[in-house]
């Protein structure tokens, strides 16, 4: 019966399971950062939330996106390529704060900005996810290397943790393309997301204890 009402049951499950995982880290996060006042923290909480956001609207696609007209399923998918977007401008955001001084950060937000907005224009007019990818994989890498950097260099709190989310959450989208069927109920997007909440498991560890301006 469960089936005829939802159309993705699993799917639409565990993408519920990490709006809710998120949003709990969010939560923790946001009583550390009132005392720290981190800007680290603050972008991590933000990531969570956007983070939430997207399974959220996820869960919403899978469970009755097939039963709903096409305009509002097309715009249920365009706020979750939103969603990403400004996700990743969170955990950039971060990394840049973890690096440099915050005058400093002040003058690279503006491109980073820039770039956050031709993105959500162009997955507006396109919202074909071969656009997402272009946007979150670089940047991705970007923030890897730098933590890379922060790591091998200065021995930063909470970086190893971050880059092993990082990365498992490269596994996690490999899984996701990959097409890979363990069941009628456990498909390429269900193992993705179980991988996921490992990865940002990692993260919230990591954010935790993630500092400010350490070059």
């Amino acid at each position: 019966m469960i089936e005829t009402i939802i159309y993705e049951p699993m799917t639409t499950i565990t993408d519920l399971m990490i709006a809710i995982i998120a949003f709990y880290y969010s939560k923790e996060l946001y009583s550390i950062y009132i005392n720290q006042l981190l800007n680290v923290q603050y972008h991590w909480i933000w990531t969570f939330r956007m983070l939430a956001l997207g399974a959220l609207l996820g869960a919403l696609s899978h469970g009755i996106g097939p039963y709903l007209s096409v305009p509002i399923a097309n715009t249920i998918w365009k706020f979750t390529t939103y969603s990403i977007g400004i996700m990743t401008y969170f955990m950039f955001l971060s990394l840049l704060h973890h690096l440099f001084e915050y005058q400093f950060v002040l003058q690279l937000r503006w491109l980073i900005l820039f770039l956050l907005i031709i993105y959500l224009f162009i997955v507006t007019k396109n919202d074909d996810f071969v656009n997402v990818v272009l946007f979150y994989v670089p940047l991705m890498a970007i923030v890897l290397i730098g933590l890379l950097y922060s790591y091998l260099v200065f021995q930063s709190d909470g970086v190893n943790m971050i880059i092993i989310g990082i990365i498992i959450s490269f596994v996690g989208a490999g899984v996701q393309q990959s097409g890979i069927e363990l069941h009628k109920h456990m498909n390429h997007n269900d193992i993705s997301h179980f991988i996921q909440m490992l990865a940002m498991w990692f993260f919230y560890q990591g954010s935790l204890v993630f500092k400010d301006s350490v070059v």
